[in-house]
């Protein structure tokens, strides 16, 4: 909710100055290329061409009818570097976690690998993930094998055997 109220006190306050909004437009396009930099990783000819945004749309974002009222190119270049690397490399971090696998929950537990502990048939014991789990297998397994787990059904898992291979 501070942000809403942080971009409407922004857009009032840019309202109170001779805003261009073409600049604000090239602002929205440097932030735009951030994000394709960081989901394409083009060797950073986006980031460029978002930082190069950034500096000419700050440059040309106040019309004041004197100098001293403008953006000052050595600020403008200042502030534009460093939020663009900043930008790309968090886009970079939030697009990896979101491709990344699930680690918790059901769907984490899915695929793992563990050890018999009990015979595995109807009813059993198997050690996954650092845990003990009641296990329960279409076939007969036998204690000491290696299981992966099918599916989760509460805390009931489904595992099938892993064939161990030929020495």
């Amino acid at each position: 909710m501070g942000g809403v109220i942080a971009i409407v006190l922004c857009l009032l306050a840019l309202n109170l100055l001779p805003t261009r909004f073409a600049s604000l437009a090239l602002l929205l396009v440097a932030f735009a290329l951030f994000a394709l930099e960081a989901e394409f990783a083009s060797h950073g000819v986006l980031a460029i061409g978002g930082i190069v945004s950034m500096v000419i749309g700050a440059l040309f974002l106040v019309d004041g009818p004197i100098p001293q009222m403008r953006v000052n190119i050595i600020t403008a270049i200042a502030v534009s570097i460093p939020i663009g690397v900043i930008a790309v490399f968090l886009t970079t971090l939030v697009l990896k976690a979101r491709r990344g696998t699930v680690v918790t929950g059901k769907e984490g537990m899915i695929g793992q690998i563990g050890i018999a502990r009990t015979p595995v048939g109807v009813d059993g014991k198997v050690f996954v993930h650092g845990e003990l789990w009641n296990a329960v297998a279409s076939g007969a397994i036998a204690e000491g094998a290696r299981v992966r787990v099918a599916s989760v059904n509460g805390l009931h898992l489904t595992v099938e055997a892993i064939a161990e291979p030929a020495e």
